[in-house]
């Protein structure tokens, strides 16, 4: 949903209001609008967008509303209202592809609820598309409301069996996400999405993003540690090392239309009405640059493994994750696994990144620079401490 995450609570301001809710048609409007009016319970606010908390005036059934906010930054650009509804429109359809239950589609909006105590919408359109929407209007993102301890953040706060058992039928959802569920590239779009001159140039972009890192947080020790992953990355991340493992994922068909942000503050693993099983949700998938979701599979799951690791201690849970991807989707191998100690130091870098600029989130921004250093002296031990005549191997 347009990189946004609805529940981390750093980015957000919260406003309590009281819950009434009644449904009316407006009779200022267009007499065939038929406008309900919703009741704002509560709301967050970042830069890029409102979140109101809302409920069906009829069913008392909880809402979630996303209103864009006029924004731009480096990610992504909401400038304009054909910019906004165009990302309202990607990210309901992305987002159907992975968790379609919650999605329930789009609203035209009749108010500015920012200043208000209630939203008024249009009807909900199930399936909308570009001709459906009115050219100058803004349109809500209409969600069902999840219950906030059911998320993965909490859950990792619980006993290590309640944990294990989260985890693995997280895991078992994700492989078979990728295995039947995620959607496929064409060989030309594989071949440029997951081929080295991408990466590459992708890496560089991050790298990039990390520095901008120094400009809000004016530490010697900091700036050490940036200019070593800096460094590291670019020695480690040639053309000779990885371009033939690069090209062994391409032919088979592992660089994919994947969610691209699998992480717990967009997990939820819900219990069924008997409490008997557990199901998964994954919420906000990257709609707003093909960059970072037409991306290997294994791109995809090390965004998981560094959040887990990032909010856990100590590792095992992390290294238990990646056996149990590896065996369940027969990757369990040299090249696979040197392939994930890259992405893992990536996405640690990225996450680190976001954490401290946009969620001021210093201490798990800190946490994950140590991971990418982590990562990055397994990489360097991987490629430049053994024999060129040995066969390469990963620490265990």
């Amino acid at each position: 949903m347009c990189a946004l995450d609805v529940s981390n609570e750093s980015m957000f301001t919260s406003t309590s209001i009281p819950a009434a809710s009644t449904s009316e048609v407006i009779p200022s409007y267009p007499p065939l609008s038929v406008i309900t009016k919703y009741m704002i319970k509560s709301r967050q606010a970042s830069e890029s967008a409102w979140i109101f908390f809302t409920e069906d005036p009829t069913t008392s059934k909880p809402l979630v509303m996303k209103v864009l906010r006029p924004y731009s930054d480096t990610r992504y650009n909401l400038s304009c209202i054909t910019e906004r509804q165009h990302c309202q429109l990607e990210a309901l359809q992305q987002n159907r592809i992975f968790t379609p239950e919650v999605y329930l589609g789009l609203a035209r909006l009749y108010n500015q609820p920012s200043e208000e105590n209630y939203i008024l919408l249009g009807e909900i359109i199930q399936h909308p598309s570009l001709e459906r929407l009115d050219q100058d209007a803004e349109y809500a993102l209409i969600m069902e409301w999840l219950p906030e301890e059911r998320r993965l953040d909490q859950l990792l706060k619980e006993d290590e069996y309640t944990v294990n058992g989260c985890l693995y039928k997280l895991i078992s959802h994700i492989v078979s996400l990728h295995k039947h569920q995620t959607l496929s590239l064409t060989a030309e779009e594989s071949a440029y999405w997951g081929g080295y001159p991408n990466l590459q140039r992708k890496l560089e972009e991050n790298l990039a993003f990390l520095a901008l890192v120094l400009d809000k947080v004016n530490s010697s020790s900091l700036k050490a540690t940036i200019e070593r992953l800096i460094t590291g990355l670019h020695k480690i991340f040639t053309e000779e090392y990885y371009a033939p493992y690069l090209e062994r994922r391409l032919q088979a068909g592992h660089i994919k239309h994947c969610h691209g942000d699998i992480k717990s503050l967009n997990i939820w693993i819900m219990p069924d009405d008997y409490q008997q099983h557990l199901s998964v949700k994954l919420l906000d998938a990257i709609d707003f640059n093909p960059l970072f979701r037409d991306i290997d599979t294994l791109s995809d799951f090390a965004m998981l493994v560094i959040d887990v690791q990032a909010r856990t201690w100590p590792a095992e849970f992390a290294r238990s994750i990646i056996d149990t991807y590896l065996q369940l989707t027969d990757q369990d191998d040299m090249p696979t696994r040197a392939i994930l100690e890259f992405y893992l130091a990536e996405k640690a870098i990225i996450s680190a990144a976001i954490n401290i600029l946009f969620d001021n989130e210093l201490e798990l921004g800190m946490r994950l620079l140590h991971l990418a250093e982590e990562y990055l002296d397994q990489l360097l031990h991987f490629w430049l401490y053994q024999p060129a005549s040995d066969t390469p191997r990963l620490k265990p």
